[in-house]
C-alpha cells in the first residue's frame, strides 16, 4: 500500500524562485512523462548508458523530478510532483513523491484483466489455475509498485542550499 499512497515532503531553500526555477532547468535532462508509454521507452534507450535525473518545469512555480539509472528500464518508478512557493528567506518546495499517472492506469488495468480470468478459472471450478493466475497478480502488483527511487529523488531535492546557506550557489541571477 505504501507504493501507492503519495508521500508529502516540504524543503526550504535559499534560493529565489527563479533562481530555483533555472537550476532545476540546468540540472535535469528534459522529459516531460506522458501516458504515451512509447515515448518513455525512447527517452529510456536514448539514456541507457547514463544514470541521470530528468524532469521538467509544468508552469513557472511547478516542477517534476524523476531518477533514470544507466542500463535499467526505470521508467514508472517514482518521481518528485513539486511546487515551488516564495518565502522571505528564499523559496519553499512542497509536494510529494509518487509514481506517474501511467503507472496507475497500467496497475488498474492489470488488475482488473488477472483478477478477471482468476475470477473466470475459479467459476470453471479450475482453482489451480485460479490460484496461480492470483498469484501471477500479487508477483506483477510488488513488481510495479516496489521502488528504491524515492532515497535518491529525495537527496536531489535535499542537495539544494538550504536557507540558511550561502546565498552564492553559482547559478546567475539576472534581476
Amino acid at each position: 500500500m505504501a507504493g501507492i499512497l503519495p508521500v508529502r515532503f516540504e524543503y526550504r531553500t535559499s534560493l529565489t524562485p527563479k533562481r530555483l526555477a533555472r537550476k532545476l532547468d540546468h540540472d535535469l535532462v528534459e522529459h516531460r512523462p506522458t501516458l504515451n508509454v512509447m515515448s518513455q521507452g525512447r527517452f529510456m534507450r536514448a539514456h541507457r548508458l547514463e544514470s541521470c535525473f530528468y524532469g521538467c518545469r509544468t508552469s513557472s512555480d511547478e516542477f517534476q523530478v524523476f531518477h533514470h539509472e544507466a542500463k535499467k528500464r526505470d521508467g514508472g518508478s517514482t518521481g518528485f510532483f513539486g511546487k515551488i512557493i516564495e518565502t522571505e528567506n528564499g523559496s519553499l518546495i512542497t509536494g510529494s513523491f509518487r509514481k506517474p499517472v501511467y503507472t496507475y492506469v497500467f496497475a488498474a488495468v492489470w488488475t482488473v484483466i488477472v483478477l478477471l480470468i482468476a475470477l473466470m478459472a475459479a467459476g470453471m471450478r479450475e482453482f489451480g489455475a485460479a490460484g496461480a493466475f492470483a498469484a501471477v497478480w500479487l508477483v506483477g502488483s510488488a513488481v510495479m509498485l516496489w521502488d528504491n527511487k524515492k532515497p535518491i529523488v529525495r537527496a536531489f531535492i535535499e542537495n539544494l542550499p538550504a536557507e540558511n546557506a550561502d546565498r552564492s550557489s553559482g547559478v546567475k541571477d539576472d534581476d
